[in-house]
């Protein structure tokens, strides 16, 4: 078997050299996903059968690096990333490994396991509930004699998965249906609609040549309702690539027309989501088509934009980072894209001077079509996952040495339309995926006036100079956490009777069949100080049991205290299964200390006068 394991570790070393080399990162989706099942499956080899508990595979890829890399140099250019990504996977791997196998082996399985829906509830509960993963899970029932074709098991741990979270609704997702037939029909009754909205926002004389009312075909739309319609010609742009769809209106002899959203369910077929604000709108209507501009320009600056950010984060992480889904609406951009770590400020503004330092030069955009072939040998970069036909259009920034990529979306004339960039946030969303949304033009300036807004404000209230404001901000948080302090300190005192010359709270205590015990509600103070209180007054009673009941927030806590020569006749943890039910809650512990909470805040004088009688029950017992 270590022969076994070593042969697979090195086969896999080298797939997962080369596939990082290649920009294919470990995820959860894809070949992303063959990826992470081929590195883990190699790590654990190394634990399970070499005793490999330290990280070892980032290594062994390193010496695939060294041993190939004169035959393939663009290992060499990538060795430190693939090292880092191999070794980044392994840590995350570590200790689910380590906790996914003892939890299977609790199991029992063996080769005699009948391979039913138990078996399947019962790993899928550990993928549940533990994080254990599926290929994890697969390895080692091969190893025990139960195997499975990969589809089979995945149908069977699928269903079980559907079955386990059935009561949260949790895995349950809703599909998007498929696109209707009725629009390729409509596609070929009426032909490909003629797009104009590269060069204009506007045209005269477009005819309805069809209607919808949802899958319908109408010809009529009266005033004030809603549908579908169809233009021979158009200047609206279709949501595609990321880039939401225009809006604006349709202007006919005897209609007014708000146009919601334009989509193309079909390649050639533009639809666009209309409301009859006034008059009617009929199949042969001759209209006017007119793009909301100050919406379109918006939007083309985010896209732009969004080219100019992905060029950057290339530049400024590393050629291994990939687009991995965009949105470009009128407000915001939002780009997802391959990375193993978080951004840091400084590289977060090191790619907001690099965009912004283009958009000052005002590079000029272009667009040119060629064949696909053609595009890709000139560089341009095509977004994977994403479906060209044979004519492309590339989008180039200035000679295009900086960004070049294919795109059909709408774009500003020259970079300085874009007026300005400002990240707002960087997020991680999958595993070696990130997500960071931005602004652009008006918003980036309505943004910069929020800002400085918000620190004057600051300034005032702090009564502080603009250089000094983190200062000020830092000593107001000091002088909070030391009045914090304080007020708990002073609750303290207070509990304890300290204060105000009161008498020693074991005056307080009854006797419970020679046994002093002290049970009492004291609202006001934290968990922390609860616990200090207890200490505190098991301490002054030297011997006994301390009961102490709190409200926080619509909650309860308990607290129980045994002084240690008591616990072989009472235990602290017994108390509190007694006594926490009946605020509707739970609760355990050492002998000596236990804790438990609850939502009945009504019930807790109750649960709390209730301790004398269940310590005098226990105390009666005879030792068990």
């Amino acid at each position: 078997m270590q022969q076994f394991a070593c042969r697979v570790i090195a086969d896999h070393a080298r797939t997962a050299a080369f596939a990082i080399a290649d920009g294919i990162l470990p995820g959860n989706e894809g070949r992303n996903y063959v990826l992470r099942k081929i590195m883990r499956r190699a790590i654990y080899h190394g634990r399970e059968h070499l005793g490999l508990n330290d990280l070892f595979f980032y290594k062994v890829c390193d010496e695939t690096v060294e041993r190939m890399h004169e035959a393939f140099p663009e290992l060499a250019i990538q060795r430190e990333f693939i090292a880092k990504m191999v070794r980044l996977e392994e840590e995350r791997f570590a200790s689910t490994v380590t906790t996914g196998l003892d939890r299977l082996n609790q199991l029992g399985i063996d080769a005699d396991t009948p391979r039913d829906e138990p078996l399947f509830l019962s790993i899928g509960k550990l993928y549940d509930t533990y994080g254990t993963p599926r290929d994890l899970i697969r390895v080692y029932l091969e190893e025990k004699g139960i195997e499975f074709e990969e589809e089979d098991f995945n149908d069977r741990f699928d269903a079980a998965l559907v079955a386990l979270q059935k009561q949260s609704d949790i895995g349950q997702t809703h599909r998007k249906s498929e696109i209707s037939p009725v629009y390729a029909k409509l596609s070929e009754k009426i032909g490909t609609n003629e797009f104009h909205g590269y060069d204009v926002t506007e045209i005269d004389g477009a005819k309805v040549v069809a209607m919808l009312d949802g899958e319908t075909e109408i010809d009529l739309i009266a005033e004030g309702k809603q549908g579908s319609v169809v233009l021979d010609r158009t200047p609206f742009y279709a949501e595609s690539g990321g880039q939401v769809g225009d809006t604006g209106r349709l202007i006919g002899a005897s209609a007014s027309v708000a146009v919601s959203d334009t989509y193309s369910p079909v390649p050639g077929l533009i639809i666009h989501k209309v409301t009859v604000e006034s008059g009617e709108l009929k199949i042969g209507d001759v209209v006017n088509a007119l793009v909301d501009s100050e919406r379109r320009d918006a939007t083309r600056r985010n896209h732009t934009a969004t080219h100019l950010v992905h060029a950057a984060l290339k530049e400024v992480l590393g050629t291994h980072v990939k687009q991995a889904g965009s949105v470009v609406a009128p407000n915001y951009l939002r780009f997802d894209f391959a990375h193993y770590q978080p951004i840091s400020a400084s590289e977060i503004a090191e790619v907001e001077d690099l965009v912004n330092r283009y958009i000052l030069q005002n590079e000029p955009v272009t667009t040119s079509s060629m064949a696909l072939e053609d595009a890709m040998r000139s560089g341009a970069v095509a977004i994977f996952g994403e479906k060209y036909g044979g004519e492309v259009r590339v989008l180039s920034v200035g000679e295009g040495v900086f960004s070049k990529e294919l795109c059909g979306g709408t774009h500003v004339r020259a970079t300085g339309d874009i007026g300005s960039f400002k990240i707002t946030s960087d997020e991680a969303i999958a595993s070696g995926v990130r997500r960071i949304r931005a602004i652009t033009g008006y918003d980036s300036f309505r943004r910069f006036r929020e800002d400085e807004k918000l620190i004057d404000e600051s300034l005032a209230v702090l009564k502080a100079q603009r250089d000094n404001l983190p200062g000020a901000i830092g000593k107001l948080q000091d002088e909070l956490k030391r009045t914090r302090r304080e007020m708990d300190e002073l609750k303290l005192k207070i509990a304890t009777g300290s204060i105000g010359g009161a008498s020693a709270n074991d005056d307080e205590a009854r006797d419970v069949n020679g046994i002093k015990v002290l049970a009492k509600t004291v609202d006001g103070l934290d968990g922390n100080g609860a616990r200090q209180l207890s200490d505190t007054l098991l301490a002054r009673l030297k011997s006994g049991v301390v009961v102490l009941g709190r409200r926080d927030e619509g909650k309860v806590s308990i607290i129980v205290r045994v002084s240690d020569d008591l616990t072989g006749r009472v235990k602290a943890g017994n108390i509190v299964k007694e006594i926490v039910p009946i605020v509707g809650g739970k609760g355990g512990g050492r002998p000596d200390m236990a804790e438990g909470g609850g939502t009945d805040t009504d019930k807790l004088a109750d649960a709390i006068d209730a301790s004398y009688s269940v310590i005098e029950k226990m105390l009666s017992e005879p030792p068990a």
